[in-house]
């Protein structure tokens, strides 16, 4: 007898991925369109630049959000547990069985949490073990030890049997006392939030008070006692090893994305100073969601906010002539 092979079903990630990939290469084409007709190289660059921060944050956005929703199910899952096991325990005081209390329980409303109950009460309605309906639950939740180890416990208690009651009420205090401080907790560290984005702003303008102030004086250029100029020049001028590289990086943000002259001094040094205040901006986002939420996937928010920010700033500051010269 041939087995039927199923095939896994695409995940919503990966279909998205793949939706938002065709959005770039769109445009692309439409750009490449556009320069076949009006010929002028200087919008052909500016334009795919452009293209190519906004198909950045097109394709990497939503995995990032994706993920971020999938973390702030399983934090309303866990607030609102304790109220299931509460509710779970009063129908197990009623003399219920532990598996009839489940399915008495999926009638009420628990937000989020309500979709698992109530896939839980369906599937011990089909007939399937309660052993296997609470492991399947707990694989679901796997993301959260405090889910996970509560489900554990279900499962032990019920297959062993003693005091159904008295375990579930320690479990479902332990819950309350565990969300309470994790809530005091983000409460007190929320300072510290606020702080990591004054550092990720306060960078900014330390860097155009330093091209602003300090790279032209440094540009002028003197000549030496053995005849050599000494001054401010651009490294990028000679390139040698990973400085090829580099420099490429440099020159594509500064000509592609900025429009600057990438042989000027200013394009270098704005080029790294962009790249600067980017690494720092995401840096102080996941420092802010490893503060506050105890999780750096929640900082992605955060970073995404202070790098919009960044660029945003940037294409101010450059266009006021404070960077880029």
């Amino acid at each position: 007898m041939n087995e039927i092979v199923k095939k896994k079903p695409m995940s919503i990630e990966l279909k998205i991925l793949m939706a938002t990939i065709l959005i770039p290469l769109l445009l692309v084409m439409l750009n490449f369109v556009n320069y076949l007709f009006t010929n002028d190289m200087n919008e052909f660059k500016g334009i795919l630049g452009m293209i190519i921060i906004f198909s950045t944050f097109v394709i990497v956005t939503p995995q990032f959000m994706l993920r971020y929703v999938k973390y702030r199910t399983i934090k309303e899952y866990e607030e609102k547990f304790p109220i299931f096991l509460r509710d779970l325990i009063e129908s197990l005081r009623s003399g219920m069985p532990f598996h009839k209390s489940l399915m008495m329980t999926s009638k009420l409303d628990y937000g989020k949490l309500s979709d698992e109950i109530k896939k839980m009460s369906n599937q011990l309605s089909w007939g399937i073990p309660f052993d296997k309906v609470i492991s399947q639950f707990r694989e679901r939740v796997r993301h959260s030890k405090r889910l996970e180890m509560a489900m554990n416990i279900i499962r032990e208690t019920n297959m062993y049997g003693g005091d159904v009651v008295s375990t579930l009420e320690s479990l479902a205090e332990n819950s309350i006392i565990l969300e309470d401080a994790e809530k005091e907790k983000k409460s007190l560290l929320n300072q510290y939030v606020v702080l990591m984005y004054a550092i990720s702003f306060l960078f900014v303008g330390i860097v155009a008070a330093i091209n602003r102030l300090m790279v032209p004086i440094f540009q002028t250029s003197t000549m030496g006692t053995a005849g050599e100029i000494i001054g401010l020049t651009n490294p990028c001028e000679s390139r040698y090893g990973l400085g090829t590289f580099v420099c490429g990086v440099f020159d594509f943000i500064s000509e592609f994305i900025f429009n600057i002259d990438k042989y000027s001094i200013g394009a270098y040094y704005t080029s790294l100073f962009f790249c600067m205040s980017i690494v720092v901006a995401m840096c102080c986002g996941l420092i802010a969601g490893q503060i506050s939420e105890n999780s750096v996937l929640a900082g992605v928010k955060h970073s995404l906010i202070m790098t919009i920010v960044v660029i945003g700033a940037f294409y101010l500051l450059i266009s006021l002539k404070i960077l880029g010269v």
